[in-house]
C-alpha cells in the first residue's frame, strides 16, 4: 500500500469540485482506492489518499492530473509514501 499527499499552491473548494466531478464522469474511483479524503480551508485545500498499489496509483494519476491542470490548479505534486499501518474501523 502507499499513501498519496496531494497540496497544491491553492486548491478551492469550487476546482475540487470539478475534478471530482469528472472523476464521477469517467468512471467511480477505482477498487484500489483505499481511502480518500479532501481537508483544509477553501483555497488551501489538501487531499490525503492511500492506495494499494503504486501501479494502481501511477495508472489513475495519468487521468486525474491533467483534470488538475484543465481545472486550473497548479503546483500537484504528489508526495508519496509506503504506508506501514492502516486500519479500518
Amino acid at each position: 500500500m502507499i499513501a498519496v499527499y496531494i497540496h497544491p499552491e491553492s486548491l478551492t473548494k469550487a476546482q475540487y469540485d470539478e475534478v471530482a466531478a469528472k472523476v464521477q464522469a469517467a468512471g467511480t474511483p477505482p477498487a484500489a482506492l483505499k481511502h480518500h479524503s479532501c481537508f483544509g480551508e477553501d483555497g488551501q485545500l489538501m487531499i490525503f489518499d492511500v492506495w494499494e498499489s503504486q501501479a494502481d496509483w501511477d495508472a489513475f494519476a495519468r487521468e486525474l492530473l491533467p483534470m488538475f491542470q484543465a481545472a486550473g490548479v497548479n503546483g500537484v505534486n504528489p508526495a508519496i509514501m509506503p504506508v506501514v499501518d492502516f486500519v479500518q474501523p
